[in-house]
């Protein structure tokens, strides 16, 4: 006879709880929780009431040691966000803790080429500050606060150059194993919302598209503001959105879920 659905011990992991939903068993799971002293049926007679799952007073045997917690059964926990075909969605902290690895390593991968206009920068910047000291010692009136000119022209290509890096990172790890280093360090990865695997390219440029775009915008005067405002909430997007999608996300149709992606047959 199937085993009706409810939540079993995992037979991965007897410290926990693992939902089956009557044909196999699903993704989530949740941790086992101590009974407390008035829950605790010790010295007393056992009923058949160990599989109750809730949906019409099924009561069959249940398939292990220890009875579904009252905790569960009156429905505490919240159901854990998902794609389509049952894969746990990444929390927001992972997603931010993986663009940050990824951040310090294309900065490191870019350096041959933004590491003379970076240096010319610095050296532009300490060369105005010295400038202003002068003129305080001397008792001139500093000059207004504003950067000059020179700096733009250092900074512009350190900016262009970046992004040129990242997006060049970002494809070719999203479509060849769905995950940067970043990703692959805190244990998450992208794929389609329908369909598991690496990025096709079509979803990467997308995906890619909006991220450096909103960038790059924000590097224009004024319209910069507005573009780093829309920056900020589309890395906070997440954190409201039923199904964990920042604005990239939408575009490109894509979910950052936990675990790696299975690899193509021709990847084999």
């Amino acid at each position: 006879m199937t085993q009706p659905s409810g939540w079993y011990d995992d037979p991965q992991d007897p410290s926990k709880l693992r939902y089956w939903d009557g044909v196999i068993w699903t993704d989530h799971v949740t941790p086992k929780q101590a009974p407390s002293l008035e829950q605790s049926t010790i010295g007393m007679a056992q009923q058949p009431t160990w599989g109750e799952t809730g949906t019409g007073g099924d009561r069959s045997a249940y398939p292990g040691p220890a009875p579904m917690p009252t905790w569960q059964q009156q429905g505490y926990v919240t159901p854990q966000a998902t794609t389509p075909d049952g894969v746990p969605l990444s929390g927001w902290w992972k997603r931010v803790l993986a663009r940050l690895i990824d951040g310090f390593i294309t900065f490191f991968i870019g350096l041959p080429l933004t590491g003379y206009f970076i240096y010319r920068y610095f050296q532009a910047v300490i060369d105005y500050a010295d400038k202003q000291v002068q003129r305080a010692r001397s008792g001139a009136q500093p000059s207004p606060f504003a950067l000059p000119t020179e700096l733009y022209v250092w900074v512009i290509p350190v900016a262009l150059l970046s992004v040129l890096v990242a997006v060049v990172y970002e494809y070719l790890f999203l479509t060849h194993s769905g995950a940067t280093w970043g990703k692959k360090a805190v244990g998450i990865s992208v794929r389609l919302r329908e369909t598991p695997g690496p990025l096709p390219s079509s979803a990467a440029w997308r995906r890619i598209g909006v991220i450096n775009g909103l960038q790059l915008f924000s590097l224009i005067p004024i319209l910069g503001n507005l573009a780093s405002i829309a920056e900020l909430l589309n890395y906070l997007w997440p954190l409201w959105d039923p199904n964990k999608q920042a604005w990239h996300d939408k575009a490109a149709k894509t979910n950052v879920v936990v675990g790696p992606q299975p690899k193509r047959p021709t990847d084999r």
